[in-house]
């Protein structure tokens, strides 16, 4: 799988207190700062914009024409050319990136432990660990760990989002879930007020207990649920529903996704619970499914297809 990772002199965009993307990058010993992030991760670029210039014939030949309401970003110590935007995007540097997390990290409250830069540098991400803590209750040691994912991007392909992402720490699976009464992400479009959304973001987010008391209600929940494996079985089916039912590799789809369910690391304890259900579905998005890339996996797990399965999987045994 290629990682996609932005590689400059053979040195990688990336730092973690994990080994991760192919143990690329600079791996640290304990969380970093934002300061400490910026500089491991090399994300002290800056961007820039300039406007779009285009050709037009005439009769005395080909003039050069400024076009006054696109323009191209780009990173200026490569000069590597991201996208076109509009001439009322702006640009937001990755060090204002960061202060989506400078009071709560300030405080102490959550520190840095990934950061990255994806392709040529148009896009980064960011995560810092949340001191909440969800524990399954008669499962010893079964705790999510909750994170902030933040992903931006320099090309005007999308906007700045932030993201509640709960991971399970024995077999790391993301279990991101939009629950009915607290949502998990917000968005930021790249406008004139950018940065006073940034600032004001972490209280849009509802980074407060009450998003985790609901998931922590909801994960316990789902462990005291009893599932039959035909139930299982029948959830998988309607989530992985294809043109092609009946074709060889959606049942070998259908097939691993229940193996994952039945064998998946850390799925021992809580088989035959809705609990367990839902870490193996998770689990087969997040290492045993397939996908092209490390960028592409990244996507889809955090707000693509794989994302919109894990939901609709969450609503579905909730309903069970």
């Amino acid at each position: 799988m290629a990682h996609n990772l932005n590689i400059i002199n053979g040195v990688a965009s990336f730092a973690s207190t994990k080994t991760a993307w192919h143990g690329l990058g600079q791996i640290v010993e304990s969380a970093m700062t934002a300061e400490q992030a910026i500089k491991l991760a090399h994300l002290d670029y800056e961007v820039a914009k300039t406007p779009c210039v285009g050709f037009e014939t005439t009769e005395t030949g080909i003039n050069e024409i400024t076009m006054e309401d696109k323009f191209i970003t780009y990173r200026k110590d490569t000069l590597q050319g991201f996208g076109v935007v509009g001439n009322r995007y702006e640009i937001v540097q990755n060090s204002d990136a960061f202060r989506f997390f400078d009071a709560i990290v300030g405080a102490g409250i959550a520190m840095y432990e990934t950061a990255g830069a994806l392709g040529k540098g148009e896009k980064i991400f960011i995560s810092a660990k949340m001191p909440d803590v969800i524990e399954v209750a008669g499962f010893k040691g079964d705790v999510t760990e909750m994170y902030i994912l933040l992903t931006s991007s320099h090309d005007g392909s999308g906007a700045i989002k932030a993201l509640i992402t709960p991971v399970r720490v024995v077999c790391q699976n993301t279990l991101n879930a939009a629950l009915k009464e607290h949502f998990n992400k917000v968005s930021i479009r790249h406008t004139t007020n950018v940065k006073e959304n940034l600032e004001n973001a972490h209280k849009l987010l509802g980074i407060t207990h009450k998003y985790v008391k609901e998931l922590d209600n909801c994960f316990n929940f789902l462990a005291k649920k009893k599932v039959t494996d035909d139930a299982v079985q029948k959830l998988i089916a309607d989530l992985f529903a294809t043109q092609k039912d009946d074709s060889t590799r959606a049942k070998n789809i259908r097939a691993e996704v229940f193996k994952s369910y039945q064998t998946g690391v850390g799925q021992e304890a809580i088989l035959g619970t809705a609990w367990g259900a839902y870490n193996g579905i998770t689990y087969y998005l997040d290492h045993v499914k397939g996908y092209k890339d490390d960028t592409k996996k990244f996507n889809a797990i955090t707000e693509g297809y794989s994302a919109n399965i894990t939901q609709t999987a969450m609503e579905a045994l909730i309903a069970l």
